[in-house]
C-alpha cells in the first residue's frame, strides 16, 4: 500500500532555460529534505464602492493583483549532490573552477565556486505533496527560483544542516498555472540521492593567516585551527532581490528578481575563552582577519582525497563581545562575525570536493 504522509514526499530542481518556463525535470537531481515552506502567495484586492443598500464587499471587485512563491527549504548537508546547488547559491555560473574536475584519475572531483551573480539564471523546484486519500502524489512546481539567503550550520553533536530561502515566480498544481506555462507539469518519477552528510566530527573553523589568490583560487597561508570549539558553527550568505518588478504587461506575475543591494556574509562560532584572547582583541582592535568553515567526512576516490565542504572569506570583522561570567562553569565567547571585499581577493569562496563528476 502506497504512503499516505510526508514519509512519501521528494523535491528535485533543475535550472531553467528560460526565466519563469518550468524546464524538463527528466535528468534533475533528487535531494533528501527535512522539511519546506514553499507555497503560492497571491494579493487580493477588495474594491469598496459603494452600492446602495449593501452591506458587504461585492464579489465582483475581488481581483488578484501579485503572484508570487517560494519560502524554505531545508535538508541535511549532502556529500554528494550539491554541486548544483553552489552555482544557485554563489551565482557561479560560467566560472571555469565551478565545474567539477578530477584529480588526477583517482574518482575525486573538486569545485571552486566564487561569489557572482544570478542574474539571467532562474531554477525550478518540484516537490510531490501525498495525499492522505489513497497515497497519490501530487506534483507542486515552483518556477522562476531564485536563493536570497543560504545558511549551513551544525550544533555540537549534529549533522550539519543547509537552509536555503527560495524566491519564485509562480506555484503550478492542481489546476493553477500561468501564461508562461500551458500546463501543469506531471510529478518526475524518484530516483533517490547518493551520498552521506557532513556533520560535526570534521567540522572546524580556520582563522587567520595571510590571503593571496592564483589562478583565480584564493588561499590562506599558516591559518589557525581554531581550539575548544563550541556550538553552533555557521556561515550564512544574503544576496538582496528587487522583489516588486511588477509591469502591467507581465502582472501579476513578476519579472527576474534582480539583486538590488550588496550581498552580505557572516557566520558565528563559539569556543571555551582562553587566555591568549585573540578573539578579543580582533574584536576591540576591529583587525581584519580570515574565517574558514569547513566539514570533511569519508575517504573518497582512490587517492588521498577526502569529501569536503568548506566556505572561506579573506577578510571580516569580528562583531563579538566581551567575555561574561554566567555561573561556575566553564566560560564562553560566541564570535559573530562580518565578511567584507579587500579589493584583492575572492570575497566568498566556496569549495567542494565529491565522487559527483557533473
Amino acid at each position: 500500500m502506497a504512503l499516505e504522509t510526508g514519509l512519501a514526499a521528494q523535491w528535485c530542481a533543475f535550472d531553467e532555460a528560460t526565466y519563469g518556463i518550468a524546464p524538463s525535470f527528466s535528468t534533475a537531481l533528487f535531494y533528501a529534505c527535512d522539511n519546506d515552506s514553499l507555497e503560492l502567495k497571491k494579493t487580493p484586492k477588495q474594491g469598496t464602492g459603494i452600492f446602495a443598500g449593501s452591506l458587504i464587499p461585492r464579489a465582483g471587485r475581488r481581483v488578484i493583483t501579485e503572484y508570487s512563491a517560494g519560502g524554505g527549504l531545508v535538508m541535511e548537508l549532502p556529500e554528494r549532490g550539491m554541486n548544483q546547488w553552489l552555482y544557485r547559491m554563489m551565482g557561479s555560473y560560467g566560472q571555469t573552477k565551478a565545474a567539477l574536475a578530477e584529480d588526477g584519475s583517482t574518482g575525486a572531483y573538486s569545485a571552486v565556486h566564487v561569489l557572482g551573480s544570478t542574474s539571467g539564471h532562474s531554477f525550478a523546484v518540484q516537490k510531490g505533496v501525498p495525499a492522505v486519500d489513497g497515497g497519490t502524489v501530487e506534483p507542486f512546481t515552483y518556477t522562476g527560483c531564485k536563493v536570497s539567503e543560504w545558511e549551513v550550520a551544525a550544533d555540537m553533536g549534529e549533522i550539519a544542516k543547509l537552509t536555503l530561502t527560495i524566491e519564485g515566480r509562480n506555484e503550478l498544481a492542481g489546476t493553477h498555472k500561468d501564461p508562461l506555462n500551458s500546463s501543469v507539469p506531471t510529478l518526475q518519477a524518484y530516483t533517490a540521492p547518493l551520498g552521506g552528510v557532513f556533520y560535526w566530527v570534521g567540522g572546524s573553523i580556520y582563522y587567520g593567516g595571510t590571503a593571496s589568490t592564483s589562478g583565480g583560487v584564493t588561499s590562506m597561508t599558516s591559518p589557525t585551527l581554531a581550539a575548544n570549539l563550541k556550538g553552533p558553527l555557521s556561515f550564512k550568505l544574503t544576496r538582496p532581490l528587487d522583489l516588486e518588478r511588477y509591469a502591467p504587461d507581465v502582472a501579476p506575475y513578476r519579472n527576474e528578481p534582480l539583486q538590488n543591494g550588496l550581498a552580505t556574509p557572516s557566520g558565528a562560532f563559539t569556543a571555551e575563552f582562553l587566555s591568549a584572547e585573540t578573539y578579543y582583541n580582533a574584536y576591540a582592535a576591529d583587525t581584519a582577519t580570515a574565517v574558514e568553515l569547513q566539514f570533511t567526512t569519508i575517504p573518497i576516490g582512490t587517492g588521498a582525497d577526502i569529501a569536503t565542504f568548506s566556505v572561506l572569506v579573506p577578510n571580516v570583522r569580528l562583531e563579538g563581545e566581551s567575555p561574561k561570567i554566567t555561573g561556575p562553569e566553564v566560560l564562553t565567547q560566541t564570535i559573530p562575525w562580518s565578511g567584507l571585499d579587500d579589493g584583492t581577493n575572492n570575497t566568498v569562496q566556496a569549495t567542494y570536493w565529491t565522487l559527483d563528476s557533473a
